[in-house]
């Protein structure tokens, strides 16, 4: 079929900008069968296309789409995954699913955390008082004994903005709560000045219910991605277990302090400076920068990278650029509760290059990587053997 220029165009809408489109309309377009092949061959050029850069040029990029999709227009195309080392591999959103599926799909990677990948407890709040708050996919006001106004929204999670310290008798500089997200969570946090929080799996937040004093600070294990509000008077600071603080001048970053003995921090936007409390030593970070604290030797080394990787987390995907098996599979075990064992020392320095969604079974990202990695997995429960 020879698609015409409004398909193609509606086709781009429906999925760089699918909130603002008709339902009905979509709906109406979408009961073509060629509709839908469309629709599955755009998805699929987009999703071999997709890197950070495609951010940065959006119209451009959607130029080229547009031509391929035309120099294809009489074939009908599938996924195929390749067996070089080298390609990145994805498994698609889109195809496959229904308008109605891609946007469920869609805001499950803004749900704050309901939605696990591994059954069981839930995130939690803990209150000043060490009241434990189970937190649902549903909307409702949090109230403890020393604090109100705290709402969990079944999309955007948990809000302080509105929060307050109950009476005067309680100092607000020492009324604390804690976020605390299990194995296979992940949960999103709006802080009581704006700032916007994603903790990832295995992850720790303790921050004050309102923030007072001459600096906005919160205490982090595990890994987290920070929009902070700007305030040039009031600076944000988040500090860790090992010695070592982020002073933050409004920017977007993201803090990994999962791998015992280092902690990365990875700026995306803005200026963060990397603070050693031992030396009183600040490094400052440009955008595309990783610093690396060493905590044995309490040093700190910069380098330049492509932050998509360190940040792909939060919008629901594993990325692994040439990635030692061992440290993927300590990634794996903390978003899908498994154990590993390995055959023998060697198979875990084998590399792995792919792009896969956290929303995947483990079995799928499993069988991906054995395509290309050289390996193999047996699996028996919750144990996986690595040979």
């Amino acid at each position: 079929m020879k698609y015409t220029d409004e398909d193609i165009e509606f086709a781009n809408l429906i999925l760089i900008d699918r909130e603002n489109q008709d339902d009905a309309e979509v709906e109406a377009w979408m009961e073509d069968p060629e509709h839908v092949m469309l629709l599955k061959e755009f998805a699929t050029v987009y999703q071999k296309r997709r890197n950070v850069d495609f951010y940065r040029d959006k119209k451009e990029e959607f130029v080229r789409l547009e031509n391929t999709i035309q120099e294809r227009k009489s074939r009908r195309m599938t996924l195929r995954w390749s067996v070089a080392a080298s390609i990145i591999l994805l498994i698609g959103l889109f195809v496959g699913r229904t308008v109605n599926e891609w946007r469920d799909l869609d805001e499950a990677r803004l749900v704050a955390g309901t939605e696990r990948i591994v059954s069981g407890v839930k995130a939690e709040l803990i209150l000043s008082t060490g009241e434990r708050v189970v937190l649902n996919q549903q909307s409702v006001s949090i109230e403890g004994v020393n604090e109100t106004g705290i709402q969990n929204d079944s999309v955007c999670g948990l809000n302080y903005v509105c929060a307050k310290v109950k009476g005067g008798e309680i100092s607000e500089d020492v009324v604390f709560n804690t976020m605390q997200v299990p194995v296979g969570g992940f949960y999103q946090l709006k802080l009581a000045d704006g700032t916007k929080v994603w903790l990832n799996s295995q992850t720790q937040l303790r921050f004050p219910v309102a923030f007072a004093g001459e600096e906005r600070k919160v205490y982090l294990t595990g890994e987290a991605y920070f929009e902070v509000a700007r305030d040039s008077v009031y600076p944000f600071i988040v500090a860790t277990d090992e010695g070592m603080e982020v002073k933050v001048y409004g920017t977007e970053f993201n803090i990994d302090t999962y791998r015992q003995g280092t902690i990365k921090t990875t700026l995306v936007n803005g200026k963060v400076g990397i603070r050693v409390k031992v030396t009183g030593e600040e490094v400052k970070l440009l955008p595309n920068q990783m610093a690396l604290f060493m905590v044995a030797t309490q040093s700190v080394r910069v380098e330049d990278v492509d932050p998509y990787g360190a940040v792909a987390w939060k919008d629901g995907k594993f990325v692994f650029e040439d990635e030692p098996i061992e440290e993927i599979m300590e990634r794996l075990s903390r978003w899908y509760d498994v154990k590993v064992f390995y055959a023998n020392e060697r198979i875990k320095k084998h590399t792995f290059t792919g792009i896969i969604t956290r929303f995947a079974d483990i079995s799928d990202v499993l069988h991906l990587m054995e395509e290309t990695a050289a390996v193999e997995f047996s699996v028996q429960g919750d144990v996986i053997t690595v040979k």
